[in-house]
């Protein structure tokens, strides 16, 4: 049976006023898309390839920033937790508990801390074929597959210990129960609330889900409106039950924001890094070097990739699977449209890791276009040039510095080599600053790799994260420190290698003034290690 028939199943099921005639109606020939109707080989293969894409190298690529916040929350009592996330990061409060729960029983390896999102994007890989097949297109579902298996966002976001990955299966299995529930089946109406709820607690910006699948319906189903109010109780029910973590995060300001851009590095954020780059081996500032191969990769494939969403979206509209398109195209392009209009009109908002979610509906619409090609061998070179053009992408995630160039891992092995128990280990400020008490510094190391400085005296910390309920704690200055910098003979310190020229002469004041002199150093990519000693 062909994708015609699919497609006339698809229309049928979404407009009869009798579900159980149009069940009976339904071609056996047609996949189906509820749990146990259809073999589970092929699903199971995607799934475990995308959860083995993902963990593969994941142990080697150092912790960052992002994920030192996720441990310095989740390591501590469920007490000191729920105090944590009702001063800030409230918007992460149920991946920090969760977190906290699976480290506790697995540790905080890099490989442990990280499993949760590779299993993630098992599910996400499994839910882009489903979803496949729920929209009709049988056709292209493995390929949709394999695509989001090699996303490079997909592939950032299976070593990422944070929200994301999780979110993006509650995403597409979400809309993948959507679809299911439309058919008449009403006890799915529940189940999509429930991930609703799930996904906004999980990850704020996944309320935008809702929009999305808000313009699909008013399209597909805007003669249906008995199928319009159950969607608009259930979309309302899990808004409802998430609304304790949405009203405690709306509450703390700053924590729904990040750094202010251009529109033009928005666009190209918008357009490239989005779904086609995810976090690259370079500083923050920087998402591209111009010349690197996973540089020109990222390009080349973003190209490939938004020609064949027009072709699969021009494809679908001249069939009978238009619907698809509205499904799929308000999923992809709404959220970040309405967010980085905000960003530039209001208040920056914008990160292109905040819409992760989105990616299974990338995927899904790239297999459209690929299932629009008119030759076996042309829709095979396409997986396959997709393939090639990641593989660049997924090598450089993989660099122990592939997080924005964070050298942690390397920063911590150096001093775990080198230092004794007993040494002063010195964070030094991340930021310019004349204040007594400093609050970013280099400390996150320490955070991230606790073992490497173990039984070392931290010459700063004033105030410990915990005390304050922060997940960095206060500092004092160096030249504020004296008294501790009497009590060592050796001193490490760790500091970003842009360290400013004026801070560092004045650090090195304080240290010629107590008698030490410098002896070794190390210089990475982000973070160098002096060793001073009398």
């Amino acid at each position: 049976m062909g994708a015609n028939a699919t497609d006339c199943y698809y229309h049928r099921t979404l407009t009869t006023s009798s579900p159980r005639v149009a069940s009976r109606r339904a071609d056996p020939a047609v996949p189906r898309v509820i749990p146990g109707a259809s073999p589970v080989g092929v699903p199971v293969a995607l799934g475990l390839l995308g959860t083995l894409l993902s963990l593969l190298g994941s142990w080697n690529v150092s912790l960052w920033t992002d994920e030192a916040a996720t441990i310095s929350a989740a390591r501590r009592s469920t007490a000191q937790l729920w105090s944590l996330v009702h001063h800030i990061d409230a918007v992460h409060a149920a991946y920090y508990f969760f977190i906290h729960f699976w480290a506790g029983a697995f540790g905080y390896s890099a490989f442990s801390l990280r499993l949760p999102s590779a299993i993630a994007t098992g599910l996400v890989v499994v839910g882009v074929w489903a979803l496949a097949r729920a929209l009709g297109r049988a056709d292209v579902a493995v390929a949709a597959g394999l695509v989001a298996a090699v996303l490079p966002r997909i592939t950032w976001m299976g070593i990422e210990a944070r929200s994301f990955g999780p979110s993006a299966a509650v995403a597409v299995w979400a809309t993948v129960i959507l679809l299911v529930a439309l058919r008449g089946r009403k006890r799915w109406w529940f189940a999509y609330g429930v991930l609703i709820a799930l996904g906004t607690a999980v990850n704020i910006y996944l309320a935008l889900l809702v929009v999305a699948h808000a313009t699909a319906l008013l399209i597909i189903e805007r003669r249906r409106s008995s199928s319009l109010g159950l969607w608009l109780a259930a979309a309302a029910g899990g808004i409802v039950l998430a609304s304790p973590v949405v009203l405690e995060s709306l509450g703390q300001r700053g924590q729904l924001g990040d750094n202010a851009v251009s529109a033009s590095t928005l666009l190209r954020q918008a357009v490239v890094n989005q779904w086609f780059l995810g976090q690259t081996p370079t500083r923050v500032a920087s998402s591209s070097d111009g010349h690197s191969l996973w540089s020109l990769a990222s390009l080349a494939l973003a190209l490939v990739g938004w020609l064949l969403i027009v072709t699969g979206v021009i494809s679908a509209l001249r069939r009978s699977t238009w619907r698809s398109v509205w499904i799929l195209v308000p999923w992809l392009l709404l959220p970040t449209a309405l967010v980085g209009l905000y960003s530039l009109a209001v208040s920056p908002l914008y990160n292109p890791r905040y819409f992760t979610f989105c990616a299974p509906a990338a995927a899904l619409l790239i297999a459209l276009g690929i299932g629009a090609l008119p030759r076996l061998w042309l829709r095979i070179a396409a997986v396959a040039l997709i393939v090639v053009l990641a593989a660049p992408i997924y090598l450089s995630q993989r660099e122990s510095t592939g997080k924005s160039g964070t050298d942690w891992s390397q920063t911590a092995a150096y001093v775990d080599r080198h230092a004794h128990r007993g040494d002063g280990v010195y964070f030094a400020p991340l930021d310019a600053t004349t204040a007594s008490r400093v609050e970013r510094t280099t400390r996150n190391v320490a955070v991230a790799y606790p073992d490497a400085f173990s039984g070392l005296t931290d010459l700063t910390l004033r105030v410990s994260p915990t005390a304050n309920s922060s997940l960095r704690g206060l500092s004092a200055e160096l030249s504020a420190s004296t008294a501790r910098l009497a009590t060592v003979d050796t001193v490490w310190v760790v500091r970003p290698t842009d360290y400013p020229a004026a801070s560092s002469e004045s650090d090195a004041a304080v240290f010629a003034r107590e008698g030490f002199h410098r002896a070794a150093r190390l210089i990475g990519p982000m973070d160098s290690v002096i060793e001073y000693t009398r």
